[in-house]
């Protein structure tokens, strides 16, 4: 378990390393001292790289949207940063059985009992990306995962990684426990997977492709996808308006 520090800048630390370790890495980040041996991505909503300290390759996540929208800000004087919490998800998975990166260090920063800075780093996981053939496994361990009683958001083929002994990883999840109509929210998780990788339906047993939770949440998710397409259709009309006008 991550033991938690507090620093004479104000930031506070939750930390698989000791306090001194804790310190120096807290440091390095804050003060952009540390070999970025790869960026995937770098602007205004997130900074994702892969950054080496010492021996360890870690990749470090700064949710920078997430630490400037002011309805979230107000939301963490009621509970942790969304780096704290995407520290405690990745402890909890080991304590569920299934493979996510070891959690490293996760820092927020407050003002007025809101959090206005944070990020969070885990060692870095060398996997290949999954195709089709890794879908069964895949489908596996989500089935596991639902069966502890858990959902992860964005359940499609690119945010997992396989292991070079097949091991299934989850990565760029957070962890859920659904309260309403759990059975109907894990077959809405379920079908969303399916649509980043149609080949895996086959994979489905009978009981799960035969479900009426599993009929209703594909048939929610049509209307969800349908919305979204219209809603970037009317604000695609709207830029093309405006741009006529000026």
């Amino acid at each position: 378990m991550g033991a938690r520090y507090s620093f004479q800048n104000g930031w506070q630390v939750l930390s698989a390393l000791g306090e001194q370790q804790s310190h120096h890495l807290c440091a390095d980040i804050l003060d952009d001292n540390l070999v970025r041996q790869h960026v995937f991505r770098d602007n205004w909503r997130t900074l994702s790289a892969n950054v080496r300290v010492n021996d360890r390759s870690l990749l470090l996540k700064i949710p920078r949207a997430r630490n400037g929208r002011r309805w979230e800000r107000i939301l963490t004087m009621f509970r942790g940063s969304d780096a704290l919490r995407s520290f405690r998800h990745l402890e909890m998975m080991s304590e569920l059985g299934l493979s996510a990166p070891e959690p490293v260090l996760a820092a927020e920063f407050r003002s007025h009992g809101m959090v206005t800075d944070s990020f969070v780093c885990y060692d870095f996981v060398e996997g290949r990306r999954p195709d089709i053939e890794d879908a069964p496994a895949i489908l596996d361990a989500l089935r596991t995962l639902h069966g502890k009683g858990y959902l992860r958001n964005d359940a499609q083929l690119a945010n997992f990684l396989i292991r070079g002994d097949g091991e299934v990883v989850f990565i760029d999840f957070r962890l859920k426990r659904p309260r309403l109509l759990p059975a109907l929210q894990k077959a809405r998780e379920l079908d969303r997977f399916l649509r980043s990788c149609p080949e895996a339906r086959s994979e489905l047993t009978q009981a799960e492709a035969s479900s009426i939770w599993f009929r209703l949440a594909h048939a929610l998710e049509n209307l969800s996808f349908a919305r979204r397409r219209w809603k970037r259709y009317f604000r695609d009309r709207r830029k093309a308006r405006a741009g006529h006008r000026s």
